[in-house]
């Protein structure tokens, strides 16, 4: 003991801040209990959603939380970072061999923001950027007009080949010679099929403009061997860290070639952003890991052969599909010949607890409509449901979508509560806290009196 006399009552904040959530605040804590069984009682076919490994949520809520790490590893703004720099330097080096990429830069709060920073350093401003159509499936963090990235340049749009199946190559290398851009942006957020990264690479070079790939939708199938690397043939390639890659969500990753690398750096810090978390950086150093396991390959074979599986049994249910079928790990059921209302169907869809996203397409000379609902297996293959599941799921989302003539069917809300009950998401992935705080909380309570 030092013999100080303590400054506050040690039953004052130290007792505060060592109470559980559903001790200290028990309202939110029933509010992420009543998620936490949400997600156990629905079929989650969201393509953007899975469920994270556990070790990267421990590394997320350790006492990194709390460190202020401004800088980049040896060159921090704040003391006390010497750890923190070995944890960075760790998920950089894992990040790259897992690629095979020259640099990365973990520090991105959102892959987002990793994009406009890829825009920013390579594109000078008023400069011209060619970039995958929304219509087609593209992110609008691609050079979206209402979007950060889009704001400062002159964006052009190239779009799918609906008759091939894949990316309008004809047309983007016709608008490449016209414009001359800076940078020719390939990624897409409801694109099913295969990016041919080596013809978008050519078409860069004719050109001289650098090629960005967003990978954020399939960056687990890369990792897994399952769908074609672009970090070899672009400049600089982005993905966030959920989604196929099965980390948590918050966090993006930048590749580079070494010769910009410098450049994006100093645009994502301190151009965009400042201090990074350090918790979020440490669990994707944990993710980068897990994903070069055989383990995880087996689930991306997994996912692939679910998604093919999904969309023949779409097909043999009378559904149309964007482009035909799947490549990844997501189907696009395209409504653009129906009079649907998507958001509508969507939210009927979420009433018998089938969560579903609806997307835009682009309309087709003989409809006028651009409905299509954007559909993905990670999360329920993750929680173990064969083939035969997801055949039965297509059954099922026809009589949901084409015979809508009953806003509530308890027969087929009753089978998806078995699907979901009967494939639980594991509680090592997603620990229930707040359910099992609250019910410690109810026992301790119930004693007490």
């Amino acid at each position: 003991m030092s013999g100080y006399p303590s400054a506050v009552r040690p039953d004052g904040h130290f007792q505060a801040f060592s109470a559980s959530l559903a001790s200290t605040d028990p309202a939110l804590a029933r509010l992420i209990a009543t998620e936490e069984a949400r997600n156990q009682t629905a079929v989650n076919l969201i393509a953007s959603e899975s469920y994270c490994p556990r070790a990267t949520l421990d590394a997320e809520a350790s006492l990194l939380t709390t460190k202020n790490v401004y800088g980049y590893p040896g060159n921090r703004g704040v003391a006390g970072c010497g750890v923190f720099d070995e944890i960075e330097r760790l998920a950089q080096e894992r990040a790259c061999r897992l690629f095979g990429a020259e640099h990365a830069n973990v520090q991105a709060l959102s892959s987002t923001i990793g994009n406009i920073a890829v825009f920013r350093a390579l594109v000078p401003p008023g400069g011209s950027v060619l970039a995958f159509d929304e219509a087609a499936g593209g992110h609008h963090s691609h050079g979206a007009p209402y979007h950060l990235s889009g704001r400062d340049f002159s964006i052009h749009r190239f779009g799918a080949d609906e008759g091939r199946l894949g990316i309008d190559i004809d047309a983007l290398a016709r608008l490449a010679r016209e414009h001359r851009p800076a940078l020719i942006v390939a990624g897409s957020t409801s694109f099913p099929r295969t990016v041919d990264f080596a013809a978008l690479a050519e078409i860069a070079r004719e050109v001289d403009a650098r090629l960005f790939a967003d990978i954020a939708h399939v960056s687990g199938l890369v990792a897994a061997g399952l769908h074609p690397n672009p970090v070899n043939v672009a400049d600089v390639t982005t993905t966030s860290t959920h989604k196929t890659f099965c980390g948590p969500r918050t966090g993006g990753l930048v590749l580079s070639r070494r010769e910009v690398g410098e450049a994006i750096d100093r645009e994502l810090f301190p151009g965009l952003q400042g201090a990074p978390g350090a918790h979020i950086v440490a669990a994707r150093a944990v993710l980068f890991e897990i994903a070069g396991t055989p383990a995880f390959r087996e689930l991306m074979r997994a996912v692939v052969n679910n998604a093919c599986r999904f969309a023949d049994a779409l097909l043999q249910e009378g559904l149309e599909l964007y482009l035909g079928g799947t490549d990844t790990h997501m189907v696009v059921i395209d409504l653009r010949r129906h009079d649907v209302d998507a958001q509508a169907l969507e939210r009927r869809l979420e009433l018998h607890d089938l969560i579903i996203n609806r997307v835009a397409l682009a309309p087709l000379p003989d409809a006028s409509g651009t409905s299509a609902l954007r559909v993905g297996v990670t999360a329920m293959t993750i929680r173990g449901l064969p083939p035969e599941g997801f055949e039965e799921l297509a059954s099922i989302l026809r009589r949901l979508i084409l015979q809508n003539d009953e806003e509530y069917n308890d027969e087929i809300a009753a089978r998806l509560a078995e699907i979901a009950t009967s494939y639980p998401i594991p509680e090592a992935f997603v620990p229930t806290w707040a359910t099992n705080q609250l019910e410690r909380e109810h026992d301790r309570t119930t004693d007490t009196t």
